[in-house]
């Protein structure tokens, strides 16, 4: 079974939503983050308030940014949409949950991941019917998730993990039995997604469309 190939921070740029409707494209992904209480699209970190976001290399303006609701317009009936959901400053939850009630009669082809699994756990009391997985972004990370899944303190929960983890077959049979579902990210060698799809893994995201043409 083919593994739903996902366009990996797609939906931050208003230039490239039109890649929803790509056929190697499943569903595409956006970083999304709480601005004054209004929901956009954009990699860097805010600092709240003020109009600046904080990268590697130092502040930036805040500049252009792509409002969650035209993001949720371009996939409309077109593919599947992955809110990639940040949070640094305050819960961004019940703003999702609004804008998803408010703007959506259905959002069964939205699927939020979240860093911050408190989040994520928010993410799914205000919208229990909505798809939320965790982020797992290190070694360490996913054997705590391991770890309390098989303890009975955390529920079984889809998982999206930094590729590197995924060392073997025995992986993703391990993870899956706590998690359901196992994604990957962010694949950007064909070889390396190949070996990936061969081995079940339920999602691959990359930057690049010739991977996901590829699986």
């Amino acid at each position: 079974m083919r593994p739903t190939r996902i366009l990996h921070r797609a939906g931050n740029v208003h230039d490239l939503l039109h890649m929803a409707a790509h056929p190697s494209v499943d569903a595409i992904e956006a970083d999304i983050w709480v601005v004054n209480g209004q929901l956009y699209a954009h990699h860097e970190r805010p600092l709240g308030r003020i109009p600046l976001l904080l990268k590697s290399t130092g502040f930036t303006h805040l500049g252009h940014r792509v409002p969650l609701e035209v993001i949720l317009e371009a996939v409309a009936e077109t593919s599947d949409f992955i809110v990639d959901l940040r949070s640094w400053f305050g819960d961004p939850a019940p703003d999702l949950a609004r804008v998803l009630t408010t703007t959506l009669d259905d959002f069964t082809h939205v699927h939020v991941t979240c860093e911050s699994w408190v989040v994520a756990d928010r993410m799914r009391e205000w919208l229990p019917g909505l798809d939320v997985a965790y982020s797992v972004r290190s070694g360490r990370q996913l054997r705590k998730f391991m770890a309390e899944v098989d303890a009975g303190r955390r529920a079984p929960t889809p998982v999206t993990v930094r590729e590197r983890l995924i060392e073997s077959p025995a992986s993703v049979t391990e993870v899956r039995a706590r998690a359901g579902r196992v994604g990957v990210w962010t694949v950007d060698d064909v070889d390396r997604a190949l070996e990936l799809k061969s081995w079940g893994v339920d999602q691959i995201v990359s930057n690049r469309l010739a991977v996901l043409n590829a699986i």
